[in-house]
């Protein structure tokens, strides 16, 4: 039982574990039914050997009727004893293929609780990257605001509507935000590339 679970179409030869344990089921309660009948045609043979070992003491039957029923209860049981091997071989058989088709039960279960897990994953990073991209977006559009308001800041210099020392302020301030901006969309575009990479994969 090498094939696993969503073997290829072309694979003609793959069989569904749920369908080899199926398969199997009926056989295998069929089988142990035979195998306790013969284990109890023995114990009757064995008795009846046992039983003309007694009679041949008591001396109801000679040695000639001993040898002769003897060798025809052994030949019995010879044949019992064939027919259990083959049953026991062949109960052995089926116990090693529903135990391969089990361990591939468990690891499709695996790989279908794996691919869950990561479907899950994605959904989630895709979720939070959506988040993350509105909010990277505002920080752009801020930092275009500050920009904005710096060449404001710059003009009104120029033509002399504010003092150098309200510019060096209100430009110190700019700086700032902008450099708490530059913090944040670091993290965010860290962020972002981390979620892509799970999103991808």
């Amino acid at each position: 039982m090498s094939h696993h679970e969503g073997a290829p179409p072309e694979d003609v030869y793959y069989i569904d574990p749920k369908e080899v344990l199926s398969q199997y089921s009926v056989e295998w309660v069929s089988l142990r039914k035979s195998f306790d009948e013969i284990k109890k045609q023995l114990l009757e043979v064995q008795a009846e050997l046992s039983q003309l070992d007694r009679q041949l003491e008591n001396g109801t039957i000679t040695d000639q009727e001993h040898i002769k029923l003897y060798r025809e209860k052994w030949a019995e049981s010879t044949q019992i004893v064939q027919v259990k091997r083959e049953v026991e071989s062949r109960l052995y058989e089926i116990q090693r293929e529903i135990r391969a088709a089990n361990r591939q039960l468990k690891q499709a279960e695996a790989e279908r609780l794996r691919r869950e897990r990561i479907e899950q994953e994605k959904a989630n990073a895709m979720i939070e990257w959506m988040s993350l991209k509105q909010g990277f977006d505002l920080v752009t559009a801020r930092r275009n605001e500050i920009n904005a308001e710096s060449d404001k800041l710059e003009f009104k210099r120029r033509i002399g509507k504010i003092s150098e020392e309200e510019y060096r302020e209100s430009r110190i301030q700019h700086i700032r935000q902008l450099a708490e901006l530059s913090t944040v969309e670091s993290d965010v575009k860290r962020r972002l590339a981390e979620l892509l990479e799970i999103i991808r994969h």
